[in-house]
């Protein structure tokens, strides 16, 4: 009887292999949660009815309640008292502070606008942020050093190496076009 010699699978053919099946075993984890996905959507809207009612239910009897603190106000809160407290809440008025808001339809870019129109740009808010890109640059130009770049309160990471791996999206479900070509 002759021995048979086993050819050991390359290091290639290895990682085909293991790519296939983190290909084959993603379109079934992307099958899956499409499927719960269904699911979900259906209770969402079977509840979604549910809790849309009970909403409106909660809004209309706030408003009633405010409406009724408002016309007996006198009588709910006495002598100038701010809050009535009940078992199940309380209930009171509060003198709040103004509050500047954008009108319904514009933007804060439409509103930045019309200030800068005015002349008005005094009151426009400018973010002061380290730009990082120039400071990489700085940094590769040699206009910057690391230890003028720690004396600023920053520093350089350098980062390590990551493995990448990224699936074909054309690749069919169980037969992965993935190749072992070079690149």
């Amino acid at each position: 009887m002759a021995a048979k010699l086993l050819k050991t699978p390359s290091a290639r053919s290895q990682v085909v292999e293991k790519l296939r099946g983190i290909a084959v075993a993603q379109a079934r984890l992307e099958r899956l949660r499409a499927q719960l996905e269904e699911e979900l959507d259906a209770v969402r809207r079977c509840q979604d009815r549910r809790i849309a009612g009970l909403q409106g239910r909660v809004e209309r009897l706030l408003a009633d309640l405010e409406a009724l603190c408002r016309a007996e106000r006198d009588l709910i809160l006495p002598a100038g008292r701010k809050t009535f407290v009940t078992p199940h809440g309380e209930v009171g008025f509060r003198k709040c502070e103004p509050v500047i808001r954008v009108r319904d339809g514009l933007g804060e870019g439409d509103v930045c606008r019309l200030l800068r129109q005015a002349r008005l740009e005094s009151l426009l808010r400018v973010r002061e942020a380290p730009d990082k890109a120039a400071l990489h640059k700085a940094l590769a130009e040699g206009r910057l050093s690391c230890q003028q770049l720690r004396r600023c309160g920053l520093e350089l990471d350098e980062g390590e190496e990551r493995f990448h791996c990224k699936l074909r999206e054309q690749a069919s479900e169980g037969s992965p076009a993935l190749g072992g070509g070079r690149r």
